[in-house]
């Protein structure tokens, strides 16, 4: 099937590591002069290159995912790989990898058993969905029938197990763009190590910050509607800046 699109990056010189170029595949509407495709078109097209994905969604199931997923297909490198999406955007094995990379996190318990929580873990617990198929953000529940509720959601009917976390400080959420963020400190450490771990340009994390130290917690999807002028400027200077000196090309 043909594609239109204006394809001229042989042309420029974005010779890295033995990568004729990048091409970038986004759903945002981008500033950077990188040859850029809107995903539709991408899963249509059998274009062999290195693949940057930007996508405000990576989820299972999601296009930000597909476009992934088809990019190794093509036997095309691609940020992010579809293994890390996976990943990333199931709480516990995010916090497990996170933890080997020396991530500070929490304990935590996956489990659709009450008691086994109550036991474990205690009150306030904060409750994160597992299942790839819905995602409502996390649940702070004080109470026994506070934490029924959070698992009735988050489990979909209890159908599912969740992710329980003892609940120590108020979590802080917030964008993360290549791994960069507004704050600043054990935060801002955390925003990078989880970008050098995974590779997710466009998320929100969850960190809990405990007498100064924070605690990572989950990440999940960004809205368009969060994304201001201002993080599009930054994204889109990541993506030129990155590009150039070859940073992107590692994992």
């Amino acid at each position: 099937m043909s594609v239109n699109f204006k394809y001229d990056c042989y042309n420029t010189d974005h010779s890295i590591s033995g990568v004729k170029c990048v091409l970038v595949v986004s759903n945002i509407d981008l500033t950077t002069n990188l040859p850029t495709m809107k995903p539709s078109k991408f899963l249509e097209s059998s274009i062999k290159d290195f693949t940057l994905n930007i996508n405000n969604d990576y989820r299972y199931l999601k296009t930000g995912y597909y476009v992934s997923l088809h990019a190794e297909i093509l036997d095309n490198a691609v940020i992010p790989k579809s293994e890390n999406i996976l990943d990333a955007h199931r709480t516990p094995i995010l916090l497990l990898r996170a933890s080997k990379a020396g991530i500070p996190t929490f304990p935590y318990l996956v489990t659709s058993s009450v008691k086994q929580i109550i036991s474990e873990i205690g009150f306030p617990v904060v409750v994160f969905a597992v299942n790839p198929f819905s995602y409502d953000g996390f649940k702070i529940a004080k109470n026994r029938s506070a934490l029924y509720r959070a698992m009735k959601s988050l489990g979909m009917n209890y159908k599912f197990d969740i992710c329980a976390q003892p609940f120590k400080s108020e979590i802080i959420s917030f964008k993360s763009i290549f791994g960069k963020c507004e704050l600043e400190g054990d935060v801002e450490r955390i925003s990078k190590k989880v970008y050098d771990v995974f590779k997710i340009p466009l998320c929100k994390l969850h960190v809990q910050l405990l007498k100064e130290k924070a605690y990572l917690c989950g990440l999940q999807p960004l809205e368009n509607a969060e994304l201001s002028p201002r993080d599009l400027q930054v994204l889109s200077e990541e993506i030129s800046q990155l590009s150039k000196n070859g940073e992107l090309l590692v994992g």
